[in-house]
């Protein structure tokens, strides 16, 4: 097998390379024991198996991050084949330091000059053989979106890989100061002669070892611990040397002699024109970076976001319930028809409806992945980071953790793995915890069922008052716990490239989509599954299908009387509700339907009309069909945002059961505090633990024990704040 590693700066179209190149998605992981996420693909080459690895993209190998550690580590414990260098040919005086720095690690490299068309456009020159001359190795013109220079990328690669086969290291040319040169060749001297660092040398190439002595690396200098190093006098000679005569620390002076370097070559091999991309990037930078109008408009363009997708998938959504619950329950019915009681309803209330209340979301998901895509592709989402950033400095965050929060009021699953854009662990954490707070679209079914039943008319200013608390709720976590140890950040500044705005490849968008989507459905149906056929088992047993005396029943007598001050304790169905919410918060309609007295129609004489597979089938098409054009209808509305806040009226609810909101009202029938305890109800319904998908993610992201502490933290704050609204409510009323 032949490992190529593909390394750069972020946003320069690694990804793109790779999917191109071997023909398929990338196949999406973590890198062992930490959050980045692994991106890899495998594809057979001329009779060879061929690895692509896309290693995060960085600014540097120093390690303060974890993406430069996996990087840097990667390439010098894996050893790759070949290194591909992606650069952006349109901004080479700042991708090129990071080539300096993999040179110095002494990796058979080659680098792929991306956004060929892009650098064409701008009428930009660059004399390649010069260029390859200069920088010490082969450099390929290459464009994912034209599909250019590709199979050359690959076949230059397989042949450096084979040119430099059997070789510990390879040799580049480092152009330093003369004085930093002569302190350098002092060092290496000392390393050829000293027998210590025999096995040191057969893993870490000579120039890397004496830079990282010189520039007292501590994450290097820890490595040699293991090797039974532990100081180098000649070396801190050496480095006192070199800072008397510059008058500035090591680090620094070889980071300016390879800036020094890449301006030296550019300035004999590219030549640029005044016309620049970064002109159109400016003008519109200037409007929505805006001080005034920039978070304005970044509101408009995030709730038009959710309603677009909302609305877009709402049509399919329901497609898909219907194809669960009624073709594929239809003829699961007639499977399991003789079977025992408690088999028939397994199969039914357990796995049929258990695999439609995952897959009912693929929609949801797919069309949140496809529009955010669209967003980061494009160089705005890096941009919202700058906009916030003011903000979020008050909770001890930067501006990059508001973009999670944003993805939160979409789903909180995505959200949860959005931390991994933040530079340490502490702001992940404290991101996560405030993260679950943002009132996901999940809720919006609950929200429809309680304010039909209570508030009537008011209903879109008591949902707008929940979504608000929300904010509210998540921004006291985090001044609350910014000082924390285990949360509490360094002050660092925001550090983040706004690359230039550009046009998405819808290819590369729709791929990112599914791939995300397909990651998605993998993971929540695993958990999920296994939480509803446990619900299904609470409900059905020990009456056989009796929910009134059902576990479920009994586990919620028993806590209605821990739940008495929020003022829902009172009955134990809305009590009992909470327990299946945990596990998805659309059930909560379908219990209350189950365990609450409806006033069903009389269908007595009526005929169940017959109808044959093939029948059945066409009718499917035919609606798939119509919820397609839906669907594309939905996302081209231009009255798209107003539908986000929008709660489902009392006709709507219904439908999810015979008369639910009747029998929801019936609740608190005649009770003055009736609509105090629904919204004490809704509050909880809004803090509470969002899913048991969102606690897998949690779980996956940061450990088990982060995991039950936010559990805890999500399960207390809800009670506390129903607690406060309900007996606070009570003064007024």
């Amino acid at each position: 097998m032949i490992k190529m590693a593909f390394a750069g700066n972020p946003n320069v179209g690694k990804s793109a390379l790779i999917n191109e190149i071997a023909g398929s998605s990338l196949k999406v992981g973590n890198w062992p024991g930490v959050t980045v996420e692994k991106k890899e693909a495998q594809f057979e080459y001329k009779g060879q198996t061929i690895k692509l690895v896309d290693l995060p993209g960085v600014y540097s190998l120093s390690p303060y991050t974890l993406e430069e550690k996996i990087t840097r580590d990667y390439i010098i414990d894996e050893s790759p084949d070949v290194v591909i260098n992606v650069v952006d040919s349109t901004n080479l005086d700042r991708n090129l330091y990071l080539t300096m720095l993999l040179k110095e690690l002494g990796k058979p490299m080659i680098m792929a000059l991306n956004f060929i068309d892009e650098f064409e456009k701008l009428n930009y020159k660059l004399e390649l053989k010069h260029f390859e001359e200069h920088i010490g190795m082969k450099a390929v013109p290459t464009s994912a979106l034209k599909n250019r220079g590709l199979n050359e990328l690959l076949e230059k690669a397989l042949l450096v890989a084979e040119e430099h086969k059997g070789q510990v290291h390879s040799k580049y040319e480092l152009r330093f100061d003369k004085f930093l040169e002569s302190e350098m060749k002092k060092v290496e001297e000392f390393i050829k002669n000293n027998d210590e660092f025999i096995t040191v040398m057969k893993k870490y190439s000579m120039d890397f070892t004496t830079i990282k002595l010189l520039e007292g690396d501590n994450y290097f200098l820890g490595k040699l611990k293991g090797y039974g190093i532990n100081k180098i006098d000649l070396v801190g000679e050496s480095i006192a040397r070199i800072e008397d005569k510059f008058d500035e620390n090591v680090e620094t002076i070889f980071a300016e002699s390879r800036y020094g370097a890449v301006k030296g070559i550019l300035l004999h091999t590219l030549k640029t024109s005044m016309k620049s991309r970064l002109d159109f990037t400016d003008k519109v930078d200037k409007i929505l970076l805006n001080k005034v109008l920039g978070l304005p408009i970044f509101l408009i363009l995030m709730a038009g976001l959710m309603g677009t997708v909302f609305n877009g998938a709402a049509p399919l959504q329901d497609w898909l319930d219907g194809f669960i619950n009624g073709f594929i329950g239809k003829y699961a019915r007639i499977l399991v028809e003789g079977t025992p009681n408690w088999l028939n309803s397994f199969v039914l209330d357990g796995l049929v409806a258990g695999v439609g209340g995952v897959l009912v979301f693929v929609p949801l998901m797919l069309f949140l992945y496809f529009f955010l895509a669209i967003l980061e592709e494009s160089g705005y989402m890096s941009r919202v980071a700058f906009l916030m950033d003011k903000l979020m400095r008050t909770m001890g965050l930067n501006g990059k953790a508001f973009v999670p929060m944003v993805l939160g009021f979409g789903c909180t699953v995505p959200a949860i793995y959005a931390t991994r854009t933040l530079e340490d662990e502490n702001s992940r954490r404290l991101t996560a915890l405030m993260t679950p707070f943002m009132s996901c679209g999940a809720r919006l079914p609950v929200y429809g069922l309680f304010t039909a039943a209570f508030f009537g008319k008011s209903a879109g200013l008591i949902v707008m008052s929940l979504y608000f608390l929300g904010i509210f709720v998540a921004i006291l976590v985090g001044l609350t716990f910014k000082e924390h140890k285990y949360f509490k950040t360094d002050d660092r500044a925001l550090l983040i490239e706004l690359p230039p705005y550009r046009i998405p490849s819808m290819k590369m968008i729709t791929r990112s989509a599914f791939t995300r989507t397909g990651s998605y459905l993998k993971k929540a149906t695993t958990v999920i599954m296994g939480v509803l056929i446990i619900l299904w088992a609470l409900t059905y047993f020990p009456n056989h299908g009796d929910t009134e005396n059902s576990y479920m029943a009994k586990f919620g007598k028993v806590l209605a009387p821990i739940m008495k001050p929020t003022g829902f304790g009172d009955r134990w169905e809305a009590v009992a509700a909470v327990i299946p919410s945990i596990a998805a918060k659309e059930v909560v309609v379908g219990f209350m339907a189950q365990v609450l007295t409806l006033k069903e129609e009389s269908s007595e004489g009526e005929i169940e009309e017959v109808t044959t597979f093939r029948e059945d089938v066409t009718e499917q098409v035919i609606s798939l069909g119509f919820a397609l054009k839906d669907s594309f209808l939905g996302v081209v509305d231009v009255r798209a945002i107003s539908g986000l806040f929008e709660t489902p009226d009392a006709e709507t609810v219904e439908e999810e059961g015979v008369g639910v909101v009747g029998a929801v009202a019936n609740l608190w029938a005649g009770d003055k505090e009736g609509p105090l305890k629904a919204y004490s109800f809704m509050v909880f319904i809004l803090l509470v633990v969002p899913c048991v998908v969102t606690l897998a993610a949690i779980k996956q992201e940061f450990g088990n024990k982060f995991m039950w502490f936010i559990t805890g933290f999500l399960i207390l704050v809800p009670y506390i704040a129903s607690i406060l609204v309900y007996q606070i409510g009570r003064l007024f009323i």
